[in-house]
């Protein structure tokens, strides 16, 4: 992901065909719980448990990549609704 600095952490990555995924942390955060990364892991195309992999590194970008083209065939994340 591009980190993006401004009054938060920002982080964005494109993925052909996909809206780009954007999410944020702020400034101040020290922890990401599990409510915060059940967010986090929605904005980036990712259930939960997937999000953790993502950070804890086992689940490799081109994985990443992978679910994202599976879940998102229209170009749209189906966890934003919109």
């Amino acid at each position: 992901m591009e980190r993006d600095e401004k009054h938060h952490h920002m982080f964005r990555k494109q993925v052909g065909g996909v809206t780009t995924l954007v999410t944020r942390i702020s400034h101040n955060a020290r922890e990401i719980n599990d409510g915060l990364g059940a967010l986090m892991g929605k904005q980036l195309c990712l259930r939960l448990g997937e999000f953790w992999e993502l950070i804890d590194c086992p689940l490799a970008e081109k994985d990443w990549d992978d679910i994202v083209a599976e879940r998102c065939h229209d170009g749209q994340n189906p966890f934003l609704g919109r």
